[in-house]
Formats: C-alpha cells, structure tokens, sequence
C-alpha cells in the first residue's frame, strides 16, 4: 500500500476558542503520537503549530473526556466550548459540548462528502458514483486524512469492492495519513481479497432457531442471498417488505434467503424473526460480529448481502433490492 508519489507541503495551523463554562485548566490536543498543551486564560485558549498534511486531531479535556475529531490545516480554526455539569445519580460529571465554527476547507468537504454518500445507497449502480467521487477528491487532496478515515470505512463496510479500494490507496500518501486508518485499510482489504466475487464462501457452522448447530450450506439453493443482519438494525427491517416481495417471486424457482443473524442475545433473535414473521431461513452467529463467520469475511457493518449459487461461488456483493430482482430474474427465466 504504497503511495505513488508523495505531495506533502507545511500546514501551518491556529487553533483559537472560547471556552463557556467553569475550566480553569490547560486544555489538549491530541493528533498522531503528540500532545500539545494551551492555558486557558479568560475562557479563552490558543494553539498554533505546523503539520505536514490536514491531520486530524482532539480535544482532550482530561484523563476521560475528549472530543469528536477535527483537522488541523493551513488556516485559523475557531471553536466554541461549552461545559456543563451533568448529574449521574449522586455523581456529578463534566460534559463538553465542542462548536468549530470557522476555518479550514474540512468542514466544507465533510459536509459535502457525507450528502453525497446519504443520497448515494450501497448498490452495484452507485459503486462507479462512489468511485468516481473518491478518485476525484483523493486527487485534490491526496495525503488529506479525512479522505484516508472516509475510505477505510468504505473498505470496511464494502461500498465499494476490493479492486475499487486498492485502486483508491494507489493515489493516497499514506506515509501522511492517520497510521490506525492506514492499518485498518490494509486489515480489511486482506479480508476483502479473500471474498470477491468469484471467491467460494466456505462451510461454516451457525446455531438454528431450535438451538442446532448447522452447516451454512446445507440451506443453500441454485440462487441464494446471504442476509447478515441483528434485531436492532432498523434499515435491514426497513428492507424487509421489499425483500419479501423478492423472495416470494422467485422462491419456488430455486432462490433461498439465509438470515445470519449477528445479535449475541438469542431471545433478542427469535423474537425479532418472530415479530416480522421472517419466512426463509433465519440462523444464528454465536458470538456475534466476534463469531468465525463475520470476522473471516469482515462484517462490520448492517446490512451486508451476498448473492451466491449452490456451491457458495459469490456473484455479487451488496446489491440493492431492485437489482437484487433483475438479476434473479435473468439467472432463474
């Protein structure tokens, strides 16, 4: 994973803020391995530094609490901090609120990355969107740490497939991006390797609903949709309807739903199934998204699906509903 040149240049960073609220201390921030300190003087505060790359950082306000993260860049960032005494029981806590507001392009690219992706579903129509999107702003800013975190969640949640990410981190100066976001990318793009389409899904052993250990496979059908899913995840049961309405159209010419549920509470389970009236085969993941089956393939993220065949070949990964129907539709006719 490495970069195919590197385009570092000095971010020289302000960091300026208020602080509402009684904190008479110094206040942190923490980015990579360092930590700097600033005094709090009249609820007020001042960092400045230089920083090869936008870096992301937080506040740590003491040996507990710290802040959501931010980016240090070539500009003056201006925060707002509120604190506030919050009582828990006969304990009473610190709780800060942090405001950035101004400074930096992050909050623009942030803000416009995170309505690109909330209008642009996982589908195998929307991976080339999803693509392009990244290829184009990994291009602007290469060694942005932003870009790096946004894309080790993509490989970790499969919006985008192996061949994608790899070729993304190809134009990445890695060597200036978060090291935990770089070490992630590169556990989870070995675990994607692995599970492409084309690849076998192997045997693996779940628990049933009458408490039996059972073979994954021996469910499967000519055409089956491997469902991870947990009772608590709302979009999956958003998707249900649609979902049944697939299953009831092509079942009967040799498509299967196996629901391999990650809840680690088999009551929370079965009540689940029970309440949505689930009609295909629903099978449990002892130990959860811990459980053999979702780390080998890396299941972080809900709902994931896998369109296999018989032999557990996978042909295709993370379709959206509708497609899911049209491929079903030329594969069984």
């Amino acid at each position: 994973m490495q970069p195919l040149e590197k385009t570092s240049s000095t971010q020289n960073y302000v960091v300026r803020g208020t602080i509402n609220g009684e904190f008479k201390d110094y206040i942190n921030i923490k980015y990579k391995n360092q930590l700097d300190s600033a005094q709090v003087t009249n609820n007020a505060f001042l960092f400045e530094g230089a920083v090869t790359s936008p870096t992301a950082f937080q506040f740590q306000f003491d040996s507990i609490n710290s802040s959501e993260a931010f980016y240090l860049e070539n500009d003056t960032l201006i925060f707002d901090i509120i604190v506030d005494d919050l009582k828990l029981g006969d304990e009473v806590i610190k709780d800060f609120e942090v405001n950035q507001l101004s400074g930096g392009e992050t909050i623009e690219l942030k803000a416009y990355l995170a309505e690109f992706l909330k209008s642009t579903s996982k589908s195998k129509r929307n991976r080339d969107l999803i693509l392009d999107e990244m290829d184009s702003l990994i291009k602007a800013h290469p060694n942005h740490d932003y870009l790096g975190k946004t894309l080790s969640k993509m490989s970790m949640n499969q919006t985008l497939l192996y061949n994608d990410v790899k070729s993304l981190v190809s134009k990445l100066d890695v060597d200036n991006l978060n090291p935990q976001d770089v070490d992630i990318l590169e556990k989870y793009q070995h675990k994607r390797r692995k599970y492409q389409i084309g690849s076998k899904i192997p045997s693996f052993d779940l628990i049933s609903i009458t408490s039996e250990t059972v073979d994954l496979k021996s469910y499967f059908s000519k055409y089956n949709l491997i469902q991870f899913w947990n009772s608590w995840c709302k979009e999956c049961e958003e998707r249900q309807e649609q979902l049944l309405n697939v299953y009831q159209k092509h079942k009967f010419k040799g498509f299967e739903i196996i629901g391999v549920s990650l809840d680690t509470n088999r009551g929370d389970w079965v009540n689940s199934v029970s309440e949505q009236s689930i009609p295909w085969k629903s099978l449990r993941v002892k130990n959860g998204f811990t459980g053999k089956l979702p780390t080998e393939l890396g299941i972080t993220d809900l709902p994931q699906y896998y369109l296999v065949d018989k032999s557990g070949r996978i042909i295709e990964i993370n379709l959206s509903i509708d497609e899911l129907d049209i491929i079903l539709s030329a594969l069984l006719n």
